[in-house]
């Protein structure tokens, strides 16, 4: 496997990435972009689904988000998701521009909020031939709602994003307590997290309001490759509702695959829902990316 540490532009930031390619790219070979989640840089946990990938014959390209890891954007740390979208429908332009990739054949991975943004992308981007979208919500704040006394939260992200704009004031929230309602889940962030120098387990607040507002449920109907949809049933986090109703969304072709008995976390590194997860990605991108002509 080769790999190489790449930058290009969105909307005139500069954005860091890692490019993976397999030793033998002759022909030039399909690519898939890997979109990592909530508060993730593109080192944690999706370098071995992306090596996975590699190992199939794919070139993939993950990449730092603006205002995250290694990637330019002030303040740090703001999650905004249309941002996100556009960071990677601008990684798609940049592989059409790597020689060793097929441009006619590009896909997306994403799991929780990258599950997402890919999602999101593919329902914009006619590029996209193949998305695999796992674990993640086809609107945002359909599920914080769910959370005890979500209005007045609400209401201080609302008075946060006011302060921001009025003066620039920047507040942090920690990702743990944002993500509480899933205890391994946490857990397994804050055992990652000292490994990574780049990752900060916090997001400004004031950004939260550009997280509910995201709902890319709505675009699916409009997404032009074929669909794979990724859920586990025992997520304490995100519904399995959530991947049904993209799902239900989407046009053909499309597949839901439910993992019984697994949880969130454990579609990470080598939680029990890796296996199960990749070889259902392999088998649908060996289908909808490596034969598109």
């Amino acid at each position: 496997m080769q790999t190489r540490t790449v930058t290009f532009f969105s909307e005139g930031q500069k954005l860091v990435g890692t490019l993976r390619l397999p030793d033998d790219v002759t022909p030039p070979r399909p690519a898939v972009v890997c979109c990592q989640g909530f508060s993730l840089t593109r080192d944690v946990f999706l370098p071995r689904n992306a090596e996975a990938l590699v190992a199939a014959g794919y070139v993939t390209l993950s990449v730092d988000y603006r205002y995250f890891g290694e990637s330019e954007g002030q303040p740090r740390c703001r999650l905004v998701p249309r941002a996100q979208v556009e960071d990677v429908r601008n990684a798609l332009t940049f592989l059409e521009t790597v020689p060793e990739v097929d441009a006619t054949r590009l896909g997306l991975f994403g799991i929780s909020l990258g599950c997402s943004v890919a999602t999101a992308v593919a329902g914009v981007d006619a590029r996209v031939k193949a998305l695999v979208a796992v674990a993640g919500p086809g609107d945002l704040e359909r599920v914080w709602t769910h959370f005890p006394d979500f209005a007045r939260f609400r209401s201080k992200v609302v008075a946060a994003r006011r302060a921001f704009v009025a003066s620039g004031e920047v507040t942090y929230i920690g990702v743990p307590r944002l993500l509480a309602s899933d205890p391994a889940t946490c857990a397994l962030l804050v055992a990652e997290q000292p490994k990574y120098p780049t990752w900060r387990l916090e997001v400004t607040f004031e950004s939260l309001l550009d997280l509910f507002d995201f709902k890319p449920e709505l675009t699916v109907p409009t997404i032009r490759g074929a669909s794979l949809f990724i859920g586990t049933a025992a997520d304490a986090l995100i519904s399995k509702n959530e991947l049904v109703s993209l799902y239900s969304r989407a046009p053909e072709p499309r597949k839901l695959v439910m993992l019984e008995g697994l949880a969130h976390h454990e579609v990470y590194d080598d939680g029990r829902a890796f296996a199960p997860v990749m070889a259902a990605t392999l088998e649908w991108l060996g289908t909808h990316l490596t034969s598109v002509s």
